[in-house]
């Protein structure tokens, strides 16, 4: 075939175009940058978050933190620089930066740290390892208009930033970090909105998602009512334009890895550090808490005199929680199976169902403690029921339910037929309280294999001895038995009770404590024995350089407890709780959890 002139220019032309397309889809030199949208959308909810923060000064909140004496020596200046050094940060710091560098802009590190001091509000959601990953950050952008100007310029022709449409008005813009990850940035006005994901507002063909949309577009309106949703969700007042100092609220849902249905009169704790002429560097700590509480969804008023009176002395670490008992009996029901139960029981006919059974036998809060004596992975938890009559008539379920969800599938035990097969439940009665018992093979267990009447029979080299028992009106579970013989003791009066060295007048309204002593002790043993064999002296040196240290120092401090109010509201409101050191400051302690006064009250 003859190539003539004609032929030769065309391909040379066609050659020319394709060259300079596949220049401007891979490099973009001549403008008009595609975003690549995030097809990963992010499931959650604008209206609630599982935090919040307002802050007069993202870049001082860790330092203010850290005027807490015992955050302080605990966490120490590690903890600021890891939030101003973290990953996130820098990677948005060096976008920014290299946007002025490229572009020629008159942005100074003044104008850019300017971002982290200004009053904002930070509202913080789980992702799906359980921590606060995704986040939302709305403030007055101040001296930050020059910066959302110089972006609309250079946007066209950078290889980071992209403009990807309009919410509410306003550009949208996307700061690319990584292959992996993007920030949305829009302002509107006098205000600016930043989110750390681009699947929090774009669904997977880059268009925003509409009720998304419209919750971004009130945080950048000039209504402050509309912009409050999100504080109304933990019943707070309005920030307002002059709010100084720091408001950090926790929901209790995010604290208690989804299982806050079952205490659900806790909603959220609230953390206040107010600004003014009193908040100045060095000075003394003034942190206030605060309780999110629905009253009218109580037990008993959250009474836990009883449940100091029947636990052991010198726990770790106790927190108790007013549980809802129908919802936890749901729970059983569930899991154990309503047929099954009755067959072990021996009943035909149950008029009631186990969810009600349970929900109108229980009373109260219920606790939950850790013991230097164990492990983190077997604390002792405490219930209480209604009467000694409930008592007894809930003991056959107590044991069928024991009988049929604790245990673990032991292969050593089968007898050969392949069929599921577990230890046998001990049961005994003892002094009047009915006690089982059932080995569970795991390698975290407390008690080691060898040596037991069982150890050909367990399938690991430890073992839990899970245990549950009925004394009188108190319902006692644990995986480690010593725990709860030492609590069948307090009620023999064999054994000192917590409540023995707790002030009589502060029974009913304390609600956590914790001994850092003896937590200490417990964190460095089981931080010890979780180290992996094969890098063992690497993690060790570790821990002891970094970690150990920081346990010494938390020994040094007094117990602590929290304590409620006198009285609690009837409906949902936020109430004052205080930290009070409960006992005598070590030698060598620093200053306590809060400043001295009425029950240490920070």
């Amino acid at each position: 075939m003859k190539l003539t002139r004609r032929k030769v220019v065309l391909g040379a032309a066609a050659l020319v175009v394709a060259t300079g397309a596949v220049v401007q889809w891979v490099w973009h030199p001549f403008g008009g940058r595609p975003w690549r949208g995030q097809a990963h959308q992010v499931a959650l909810d604008f209206a609630a978050p599982d935090a919040l923060i307002d802050s007069e000064s993202l870049s001082r909140l860790p330092r203010d933190m850290l005027r807490v004496p015992l955050l302080r020596d605990v966490l120490s200046e590690d903890f600021v620089n890891y939030y101003e050094d973290n990953e996130g940060r820098l990677s948005v710091a060096g976008a920014l930066r290299r946007i002025a560098f490229e572009h020629d802009l008159d942005w100074t590190e003044a104008l850019l740290q300017r971002v982290f001091d200004e009053p904002a509000r930070v509202m913080l959601w789980r992702g799906p390892d359980g921590t606060l990953r995704y986040w939302a950050l709305a403030m007055q952008r101040n001296g930050l208009a020059k910066v959302l100007q110089a972006l609309a310029t250079v946007a066209p022709g950078d290889s980071q930033l992209s403009r990807v449409g309009e919410v509410g008005g306003a550009p949208l813009y996307a700061l690319r970090l990584n292959a992996a990850r993007s920030l949305l940035v829009a302002g509107k006005g006098e205000r600016l909105v930043v989110l750390s994901e681009a699947g929090m507002l774009l669904d997977a063909e880059s268009q925003p998602i509409g009720a998304r949309a419209g919750a971004v577009a009130a945080w950048l309106g000039d209504d402050a009512g509309a912009r409050e949703t999100p504080a109304r969700t933990f019943a707070l007042e309005p920030a307002g334009a002059r709010f100084s100092g720091h408001r950090l609220v926790v929901g209790t849902n995010y604290l208690s890895f989804g299982y806050q249905t079952f205490f659900p009169a806790i909603e959220a704790l609230r953390f206040d550090f107010p600004g003014g002429a009193d908040n100045k560097p060095g000075g003394r700590a003034d942190w206030h808490s605060a309780a999110l509480v629905d009253g009218a969804r109580l037990p008993e008023r959250w009474n836990t005199a009883a449940l100091w009176q029947a636990l052991p002395a010198d726990p770790a670490a106790c927190a108790t929680l007013p549980v809802d008992w129908p919802a936890a009996g749901k729970m059983l029901q569930a899991i154990g199976g309503e047929a099954g139960l009755a067959a072990q029981r021996g009943e035909e006919n149950q008029e009631k169902g186990l969810a009600t059974r349970i929900g109108e036998a229980f009373s109260g809060p219920a606790a939950v403690c850790w013991y230097g004596k164990s492990g983190l992975a077997a604390p002792l938890f405490a219930a209480r029921l209604k009467s000694p009559q409930a008592a007894a008539a809930l003991r056959p379920l107590l044991g069928a339910l024991f009988a049929q969800v604790i245990g673990a599938h032991e292969p050593k035990a089968d007898g050969g037929d392949g069929t599921y097969r577990r230890l046998p439940v001990q049961h005994r009665e003892e002094a009047g309280a009915s006690v089982w018992t059932r080995p569970v093979s795991s390698p975290y267990g407390t008690q080691r294999t060898k040596g037991s009447p069982f150890a050909t029979q367990l399938a690991a080299g430890a073992y839990f001895p899970v245990t549950l028992a009925l004394a009188g009106d108190t319902v006692l579970f644990s995986p480690d038995a010593t725990l709860v013989e030492d609590a069948l003791a307090v009620a023999a009066k064999r054994f000192p009770a917590a409540a023995d060295s707790m002030p009589r007048e502060l029974l009913a309204r304390t609600v956590l404590g914790f001994t850092p002593s003896t937590l200490a002790s417990l964190a460095r043993r089981e931080a010890t024995d979780a180290l992996p064999a094969e890098q063992e002296a690497v993690f060790l040196n570790a821990a002891r350089a970094h970690l150990f240290p920081k346990l010494k120092m938390l020994s040094a401090y007094p117990a602590v407890s929290l304590v409620l109010p006198d009285g609690l509201p009837a409906q949902r409101g936020w109430v004052p709780v205080a930290w009070r050191q409960a006992g005598p400051s070590p030698a060598g302690a620093a200053a306590p959890v809060g400043p001295p006064g009425q029950e240490g009250e920070q």
